[in-house]
């Protein structure tokens, strides 16, 4: 046969296709061995005429790969044109075809047809950057879609695990969109970033399921009364407000009708949420409860509203306190509380210093749903503040005998359990051995209301007795029990906004005790007191005030001052306590921070261990009784050095009796030291012997010797101690020493 040339065929089979009543969108015409054009693209729905002008061909779309098969009978073409047929493309995607007759394939007979539409994928890609759609506001929800079913953007494929529903194909969906506001206020309520809640996987396809109705449901077919049946299972209903809005269970319609080949979507401002799922968090369901309020309350109060907040499970990318399993007594049951332990009122109860213990004893680190409870099982309680022993039997599942009325309301990060009892608590005896003490917080104004995170910690001997803060301007109080012999202090933990708090603390007789007003630099944070004596006699020497420097204002990191006087351990001052229990340090940053000290007589021992940040920035002085300073270590040239033996109030008696009995001063040399210890002031034939205890009061060396001796101390620990001299005829003394 001869071929006459392409660009003549072309021409000449423009002119006749009329003729060949072979009318459509798009024509391809056959020659020996080619198809023109070989390859184009076009929309759905869509027809291609194939024209046959030269050889024996027929049209075999019957490739796997299709998305539908075609198919034109076999034909013999002529110049003038021979009409195959028209073929109807509805259906995207990609579709490749070849003249099948004898080796016509091998010899590059082939074409390509690409049928393109604009998917809900392609539609949702209009809502980024500057597409069309941006002013819709709902690139979020539109990125979150993509990714979980079935979009491919920026080169990649989306579709998670759990998903089935794909967006590029052929089934129709109506797609609800929430806006960025709902999203933020989502990602407010699951306390995760944008980030963690994308990747949410475990509860991110039900949620996006429930916004997804299979078929094309335009806004004049959401009709008030109207029911959907989504992807997730649950329906959606639909209502028509007096003005013609449309709302989805509640959420209204903002932009409606955003068409797309396969479907439909809608921007709504508020996120769908199925029934029976978890709750965002512990605190959630909680809140959310009618019958939780004043357990909510307590929280609030405790300041644990954030930690049952926090979501370890989902955020793995900073730390977080929980999961945690919440035993939440009833509003009846904190009613009953108050009446049976003989407070007026539950606020009452809601105000003393016992709640944030009743209110740690219901919260248990980590998650334990019913089914993981068996009986005589006993959990540690929040801070390690007790235990909660479980007991199973025919009347159900009991919490310290607390019965639980309503089990495992679930949260992601953790769940709750509702109990129809507050479980037992043993209040302690509103007065001790030298009656009760008041403790008076106060809260100007100027600041935010109440001590806003701030607390004060009231220690016995050491032992935390008391945690207190207060929620509103003006004054609050609380008692706690003394006894004779104890070292009573009280710590300020501050939140930032310390100028504006005070205390004072009153004994049983109305007598003010201390006043935080009265010492530091007004303005400041309210100071810290150590070592009040209930029913003892005033110290011998009086309140000494130690001001803590730190030019790098990182608060003395993990430095600690002990002081000793006469009488023993009168302050043990640690900058970083755990005070809320998280497991980590109390990060504070200061430049000044105040101490007052209770000391007797005679030589105090001013112990310090160092910080770890900056020590050279740090230092400290100490000024008198009379408020003088007399000792100054606030160079910041070097760590801040212990002072040992210091003599701020000297007995007269005391002094005259030293003097005659040994002529000079007993102390040891050096101090702190490292592996010797030699003994300084004894006569040259002076025997002696020496007990070296621990703080604890433990014996751990003896050593015995003759005048200015040395005292091997290389096997002990580092720490603390007191060496005690015992010598013939006089009475025994004490010294301490910091072993480096």
């Amino acid at each position: 046969m001869k071929h006459l040339p392409l660009l003549l065929i072309c021409a000449s089979l423009n002119s006749v296709v009329a003729q060949a009543q072979c009318e459509a969108d798009a024509t391809v015409y056959l020659t020996d061995f080619l198809f023109t054009p070989s390859e184009f693209t076009i929309s759905v729905g869509q027809t291609v005429a194939f024209v046959n002008a030269e050889g024996t061909h027929n049209v075999d779309g019957t490739a796997e790969s299709n998305p539908v098969s075609f198919f034109l009978e076999e034909t013999e073409g002529n110049i003038d044109g021979v009409c195959m047929g028209t073929v109807t493309f509805d259906v995207p995607g990609v579709y490749t075809y070849t003249s099948s007759i004898g080796v016509q394939p091998e010899l590059g007979m082939t074409g390509t047809i690409i049928v393109d539409a604009e998917t809900l994928c392609d539609v949702m890609l209009s809502f980024w950057g500057s597409g069309e759609n941006q002013n819709m506001d709902a690139y979020a929800s539109a990125y979150a879609f993509q990714s979980y079913f079935g979009c491919s953007f920026f080169g990649q494929s989306g579709g998670f695990p759990g998903s089935t529903v794909y967006l590029e194909g052929l089934d129709e969906y109506t797609l609800f969109l929430p806006n960025s506001a709902a999203i933020e206020g989502l990602q407010e309520l699951m306390n995760l970033n944008s980030f963690d809640l994308l990747y949410f996987t475990e509860g991110m396809v039900a949620g996006l399921s429930y916004h997804m109705v299979p078929g094309v449901f335009l806004a004049e077919d959401l009709q008030d009364g109207a029911v959907l049946p989504t992807v997730e299972g649950q329906d959606l209903s639909v209502s028509v407000a007096d003005d013609g809005g449309i709302m989805l269970n509640g959420a209204t319609v903002l932009h409606e009708d955003i068409l797309a080949f396969n479907g439909v979507i809608h921007v709504i401002d508020e996120i769908l949420v199925p029934a029976g799922y978890p709750s965002a968090t512990t605190w959630d369901v909680i809140v959310q409860s009618p019958d939780h309020t004043i357990f909510e309350q307590a929280l609030l109060a405790e300041g644990l509203d954030q930690a049952l907040r926090g979501q370890p499970i989902l955020n793995d990318n900073e730390p977080a306190e929980g999961p945690f399993t919440v035993f939440a007594p009833t509003d009846d049951a904190f009613f009953a509380m108050a009446e049976a332990n003989g407070f007026e009122s539950v606020d009452a109860l809601l105000s003393s210093q016992f709640i944030d213990n009743i209110v740690d004893a219901h919260i248990v680190p980590g998650v334990y749903e019913s089914t993981n409870l068996f009986n005589g099982m006993n959990l540690a309680s929040y801070d390690n503040s007790g235990t909660v022993n479980i007991a199973i039997d025919d009347n159900g599942v009991q919490a310290n005998t607390a019965p639980v009325i309503q089990a495992d309301m679930l949260a992601y990060n953790g769940v709750v359990h509702s109990l129809g009892e507050v479980m037992l608590f043993d209040f302690p005896d509103p007065e001790g051995t030298c009656g009760a003490w008041t403790i008076t917080m106060t809260c100007g104004f100027g600041g935010p209301d109440g001590w806003e995170g701030s607390s004060l910690h009231v220690f016995a001997d050491g032992i935390e007795v008391a945690s207190e803060t207060m929620l509103n301007v003006g004054s609050e109080s609380f008692s706690i029990p003394v006894d004779i012999g104890h070292r009573i202090d009280v710590v300020y933990n501050d939140d930032g906004w310390g100028q504006y708090h005070d205390y004072y603390i009153t004994d049983n007789y109305g007598n003010v005790v201390f006043s935080s007003d009265d010492w530091g630099v007004p303005g400041d944070d309210p100071c810290n007191v150590y070592g009040l004596n209930p029913c003892d006699e005033d110290p011998t020497c009086g309140l000494i005030e130690i001001t803590f420097t730190d030019d790098s204002g990182d608060g003395w990191y993990f430095g600690n001052l002990g002081v000793y006087s006469e009488s023993g351990l009168e302050a043990n001052i640690f900058f970083n306590p755990d005070f809320d229990g998280d497991g980590y340090a109390d990060y504070i940053g200061f430049s000044t921070r105040t101490a007052v000290v209770t000391v007797d007589e005679g030589e105090v021992d001013f112990l310090v261990t160092a910080p770890i940040v900056y020590p050279t920035q740090c230092g400290y002085t100490v000024k008198n009784p009379e408020g003088d300073i007399v000792i100054d270590e606030s160079s910041t040239n070097a760590a801040p050095p212990s002072t040992l033996n210091y003599v701020i109030c000297e007995s007269a008696a005391s002094s005259v009796a030293e003097a005659e009995s040994t002529g000079s001063s007993i102390s040891i040399f050096p101090n702190p030291v490292s592996t010797t210890v030699q003994l300084q002031g004894l006569s040259a034939n002076e025997a002696w012997e020496v007990d070296i205890l621990r703080v604890d009061g433990k014996l751990i060396h003896r050593q015995s010797g003759i005048g200015s001796g040395i005292v091997d101390v290389s096997h002990l620990p580092g720490g603390l101690y007191a060496l005690q001299l015992n010598r013939i005829n006089r009475e025994p003394k004490v010294l301490r020493f910091l072993r480096k």
